[in-house]
């Protein structure tokens, strides 16, 4: 069933009307909390979002925090899932046609590339380990004890490329608590999902947990022109699990080991491609850079056409090899805590990742092998941090040392493009960062406190290129800066704070992805840094509200914006020096409560525009940042009742994203119109039984949307949502726990 017009204008202005009437805000808990203590009408949540832990209301930060009911509510699956309900916040996943791809933009600051030459601008961590690439691994949300979204710069204590801001996911501790849990999904399109949990103590000093999950989705098209293919267009399949134990000797010292691994077998993500004719057809010059269908309808013999099928979820594509999509990743870490007296701590953080994945498209979309890219791709990296932190009167502090490296590659072969097959493209890069970071706060008075920190980070890179058809050539770059922050948060009363924070961030040059131009194109673009003002208020203003309001004005500088074209050997992703980026916005989020009904709200407003773009750049004055919706709207109602023998919970949940660009550059034909998804999740849980039966509904009216978009020149890509309505029953039970 289709939304009409008037549905989606009906649900718009009922989201505005809601959103005014409950004074939401950027920085608040999602639902629930992360700890039992209570603070007013509302529990109390915890973050860790400055590496210390304190209450969300006193973190001079805007960060939403989910608890595991509060995602389980939202029939929230996936990081992309998430990107639905924080405000100015943006998840696609582009990256080689790989539906393991997961990339974030908060702010108007995210990249959608996945090639090893680009880094991420929102940093994702787990328990602290910072996950260098963001395909191949599949950032599902089972076995958590949170999630915390931060947005701004986060150029101190979370550090690396992080100056869009960061995901931390915090999991569940082993011996925190004594639970079994199962949980079981059944649903449309084929989903069969289910996982098991166990977090148990073993001896008085020793405790272990342990997760496993499957995923299983069918696929949103077919693949017309491949006999008996490997997987369906869309189709989606993973396999995870994490291991984690930890010995407590004594009571000062503790030491924990985790091992995780999540391996997909995927479908290629839906897209489509059409070939663009200017009015009254091509130059000559530009039909003699051209080739096959292209030359022919630039001569003006064809209309413009689409190589999409009467369904654009079916795809035409004659490439068996680029039906199948697979992504595995594997780590280890290990955590060791350890008290020098009452107010010192040391703490190292270890960890080995490795992620690997296959996949690529063929651009042309048709049974022609014309334009076709297959593509493998590794990442392996090794991270180790020591803290310091501790406390002395007034203060409280948080110093360490950090280290990174990287080594990684993408692979294609056999590419063809323009019809001219078994082209090669390879590219390496290895990076390597040091960095040293120190925070200081202060308890100036019971109701003020001040708080600052800085980090020095030191950047080396090395990369190299082999396009095949010229010799193999590289280059090495090295970066260095000092970013800071500063902060005040006030407390008016016990329950609502103020706080203003200027932060500086940066992220190292990148090398350009897809340098056709060759050697001589091969250099580093300008680290980028960040500097953001932002002032908020949050807490409880009244008994039966929790909320957050933020404004933000952030400038960066040197921003490396990526446009798409076609060059004289293959596709190009040109990283043009685009000047000054300037975002302004408002973030909102709220959280009424009264009795047992209780209302979420959240709305980002942002105006994010390129200033001062360098002579002979793409872009121009004014341009939009790309992925950048000016307005995010999340409205979800939720009621309680008593049956008598249990209690059922009712929730539905509103997203709306704006507009937006799919390139910096603001081409019209890579323009992604705004999209309207509803949901919904009604649960029993009976009084005297540990298990709940849930009946749940995704993106209800079956919106089907664009999510990604390049203007390549002679044809534009267009990537599709693999999101369609889905409608299914979930069962958890639970021995122990609560």
């Amino acid at each position: 069933m289709k939304m009409t017009n008037r549905a989606k204008n009906f649900l718009r202005l009922s989201a505005a009307a809601l959103a005014l009437a409950a004074v939401p805000a950027t920085v608040s808990a999602q639902d629930t909390a992360s700890e039992p203590e209570e603070a007013g009408n509302f529990d109390q949540i915890i973050v860790t979002s400055k590496r210390i832990e304190q209450n969300v209301y006193e973190a001079p930060v805007a960060v939403t925090v989910f608890d595991p009911e509060a995602l389980d509510a939202r029939n929230a699956d996936s990081v992309i899932d998430i990107g639905k309900y924080v405000p100015n916040l943006t998840v696609t996943n582009f990256g080689a046609g790989n539906p393991s791809s997961q990339f974030p933009s908060i702010r108007g600051i995210g990249f959608q590339d996945h090639l090893i030459v680009i880094d991420p601008t929102v940093g994702v961590y787990v328990d602290g380990v910072y996950l260098g690439r963001q395909i191949g691994q599949n950032l599902g949300l089972a076995n958590i004890a949170r999630l915390e979204v931060l947005r701004g710069p986060q150029g101190t204590l979370f550090g690396r490329n992080s100056i869009g801001g960061a995901i931390n996911i915090v999991t569940s501790q082993p011996g925190d608590e004594e639970v079994a849990r199962f949980n079981g999904q059944i649903g449309t399109r084929g989903r069969i999902a289910g996982d098991a949990y166990v977090n148990t103590r073993l001896s008085d000093t020793l405790a272990a947990s342990f997760s496993i999950g499957i995923d299983r989705r069918n696929g949103l098209g077919d693949f017309l022109n491949i006999p008996n293919p490997e997987a369906r267009v869309g189709e989606l399949q993973d396999i995870s699990g994490r291991a984690s134990i930890k010995w407590t000797p004594t009571d000062r010292l503790s030491i924990q080991l985790t091992a995780d691994g999540n391996e997909g077998d995927n479908g290629q993500n839906p897209f489509t491609t059409t070939i663009v004719v200017p009015p009254g057809g091509c130059t000559p010059e530009q039909i003699a850079d051209l080739f096959g269908p292209f030359a022919v309808a630039c001569a003006g013999g064809l209309d413009p056409i689409t190589s999409q099928s009467a369904d654009p979820f079916d795809s035409n594509s004659g490439q068996a090899d680029l039906a199948r999509a697979t992504n595995a990743a594997y780590g280890f870490s290990a955590i060791v805590d350890y008290e020098l007296n009452d107010n010192l701590a040391l703490k190292f953080i270890g960890s080995y990742r490795f992620s690997e994945y296959e996949g690529g498209l063929d651009d042309d979309g048709a049974e022609l092998d014309f334009l076709s890219f297959p593509e493998i791709g590794e990442a392996e990296q090794y991270s180790f941090e020591l803290q310091l932190s501790g406390k002395s009167g007034i203060f409280d502090y948080v110093g360490g040392l950090y280290y990174f490296n990287e080594e990684g590659f993408n692979f294609q072969e056999p590419t063809t493009f323009n019809g001219f097959g078994d082209g090669l493209f390879e590219q390496t890069q290895e990076t390597t960062s040091y960095a040293i970071f120190a925070n200081l706060g202060a308890q100036v008075t019971e109701d003020l406190r001040l708080a600052g920190g800085i980090r020095y980070t030191d950047d080396s890179k090395d990369a190299t290129a082999n396009l095949g058809f010229a010799p193999p050539f590289g280059g090495s770059a090295d970066f260095s800066e000092v970013t800071w922050e500063v902060s005040a948060t006030y407390a008016l009363n016990d329950l609502l704070n103020v706080y203003g924070t200027i932060a500086r961030g940066y992220q190292s040059g990148q090398f350009p992805a897809r340098p056709f131009g060759g050697a001589a194109t091969f250099f580093a673009t300008d680290p980028v840094i960040a500097t953001n003002y932002e002032a908020g208020i949050k807490g409880e203003p009244f008994e039966w509200l929790q909320m957050s309001l933020a404004g933000f004005y952030t400038n960066y500088t040197s921003f490396p914006a990526q446009v798409s074209s076609i060059g004289p050997g293959g596709f190009i992703t040109v990283t043009d020096d685009a000047g000054d980026l300037r975002s302004i916005g408002v973030e909102w989020e709220g959280n009424v409560r009264l009795g047992a009904f209780s209302l979420n709200t959240s709305v980002g407003f942002i105006d994010s525009e390129f200033r001062n773009v360098e002579p002979g750049s793409s872009l121009t004055n004014g341009d939009r940042a790309a992925l950048t919706p000016r307005w995010t709207v999340a409205i979800g109602p939720q009621v309680a009742f008593s049956t008598g023998g249990g209690t059922v919970t009712a929730r539905a949940d509103y997203s709306y994203r704006g507009d937006l660009e799919g390139q910096p550059n603001n081409s019209p034909t890579a323009f992604i119109a705004s999209r309207d998804l509803v949901g919904f999740n009604i649960s029993y849980e009976p009084d005297d039984a540990p298990w709940t039966l849930s009946a749940y509904g995704k993106n209800i009216f079956d919106e089907r949307y664009v999510q990604a978009a390049l203007d390549v020149g002679p044809y534009i890509l267009n990537i599709l949502a693999n999101d369609a309505s889905e409608f299914g029953v979930k069962f958890s039970y639970e021995i122990g726990g609560k």
